[in-house]
């Protein structure tokens, strides 16, 4: 065994370690209580008022707290919420975008250098239909994966490597592509947290409020535009 298959087993055991250990700790100490209703209700002004005394300390920490979390987790549906209930929508998503990106890309990196042999060999075979797209426009391609919400972030990031694509492209077009719903989604959670804290009842009427109704709209227009790039740019031929 080469001193650099050496490397790799100690760099995926220690990964691994790592996220087992995040993820034990996320549920031991019910770190997702902190983003119930009551919660939410009962200390937003608080937290409100520590964030602003010390904006930029916050605001810094939990983006490289996010740069992290993306490196090691990939799906970002806790801090979705954190962002928008601690931050507000335009901040919230700034730093949450900026973390996915710059979290992302490292993970690239950091898989391109040491386990691209591993890359190749699980993901290949299942991904090689997309080499056409890929080898037409990367960028624009790369795009429309992160357009589309629901779909894996972690193999997301890690099919490019597949095709050998250049950091900037990757970057850029990550940072673009996660925009649209991460604002739509960290705008719903901030909608919502707000109307938590007033005591507004969650019935149908909630969806004709424009901080909940907005943000919705936005998100079945989305989908249809995915739709629509999906069927007439990237149709799969045959």
């Amino acid at each position: 065994m080469t001193k650099l298959s050496k490397l790799k087993i100690i760099l995926g055991i220690i990964y691994l370690l790592i996220v087992t250990f995040v993820t034990f700790l996320f549920f031991y100490y019910e770190i997702y209580s902190y983003v119930n209703a009551d919660f939410i209700k009962n200390n937003r002004q608080d937290i409100f008022k520590y964030l602003d005394r010390h904006i930029f300390f916050n605001s810094f920490l939990f983006l490289i707290f996010c740069i992290i979390w993306f490196f090691l987790l990939g799906f970002g549906f806790p801090l979705i919420i954190v962002a928008g209930f601690a931050f507000g929508s335009i901040l919230g998503s700034i730093l949450l975008l900026l973390g996915f990106a710059f979290g992302s890309l490292s993970l690239y990196v950091f898989a391109n250098y040491y386990f691209r042999d591993l890359v190749f060999k699980y993901f290949s075979n299942k991904y090689k239909n997309l080499n056409i797209h890929f080898k037409n426009n990367d960028f624009a391609y790369l795009l429309f994966l992160r357009l589309v919400p629901g779909l894996p972030s972690q193999a997301t990031s890690l099919i490019p490597i597949l095709f050998n694509m250049n950091l900037k492209n990757y970057f850029f077009a990550s940072l673009i592509g996660a925009a649209p719903s991460i604002f739509i989604l960290v705008s719903l959670v901030s909608g919502i947290s707000s109307k938590v804290e007033k005591g507004t009842n969650f019935d149908i009427n909630l969806l004709s409020d424009p901080q909940i109704s907005l943000p919705l709209a936005a998100l079945a227009i989305m989908v249809l535009v995915i739709n629509y790039i999906k069927k007439n740019f990237f149709r799969s031929k045959n």
